[in-house]
């Protein structure tokens, strides 16, 4: 692949995602984004049949993105294995982000629509932090073991809504730190060593980010 065709690429989904973010779901058809694009019509379908396509394309970069910055931050922190931790970089990695903003905050329905019309892309991008992980992670001494796992993520799924519904929000900063500190005192074991926790969270976002073709 040369490094012209990758930069068209960037460009076609560059294009898809300021659509989304300026326009709305229903906008993004292949005219809409080769125009976006500033190449023709044929350019974008050759390398994307459908304008779902592309958007799956667009997705799955998203995707990615945020959890390499939440990979990166949980790495350089100490206490980046710590639950608390983990819960501030995931909603720090949608709410900085725009188009991760809008498809996981502000236009939900685009991102069902994006997952309905996917063929052959069977996982379901999520930000949520599930019981497996919490599990996980008490296993590893991370999470204290009179805590019920499902239950902690239940009320972080709650959280997590409710940041959606009242967004934006002028003091968001403040709101994580609260419910980190929340965390923090509630669901944290006491440990120095945080790098198992680290481990578990490598292990689950892989698998989380790793598409199923054909299951």
């Amino acid at each position: 692949m040369t490094q012209s065709h990758v930069t068209d690429v960037e460009v076609i989904l560059n294009a898809a995602g300021d659509i989304i973010m300026n326009d709305g779901y229903a906008a993004v058809t292949l005219a809409s984004i080769a125009s976006r694009a500033n190449v023709s019509v044929d350019e974008v379908s050759d390398m994307f049949p459908t304008a779902n396509d592309a958007m799956v394309a667009m997705l799955n970069r998203e995707f990615h993105g945020m959890y390499a910055l939440i990979v990166q931050n949980i790495e350089r922190d100490p206490r980046g294995g710590l639950l608390s931790r983990m819960y501030t970089y995931i909603l720090s990695a949608v709410y900085e982000r725009p188009l991760a903003k809008t498809l996981f905050v502000i236009d939900r329905e685009a991102l069902n629509s994006i997952m309905r019309n996917a063929h052959s892309f069977s996982y379901t991008p999520t930000i949520g932090i599930r019981g497996e992980l919490i599990e996980g992670l008490q296993q590893a001494g991370m999470v204290r073991s009179d805590v019920d796992a499902h239950v902690v993520s239940s009320v972080l799924s709650a959280c997590s809504a409710g940041l959606a519904l009242t967004a934006p929000h002028d003091d968001l900063g403040l709101i994580i730190e609260g419910l980190a500190t929340l965390l923090s005192r509630g669901v944290d074991a006491d440990v120095e060593d945080t790098r198992p926790g680290k481990a578990v969270f490598y292990e689950w976002a892989t698998k989380l980010a790793t598409p199923r073709v054909g299951d």
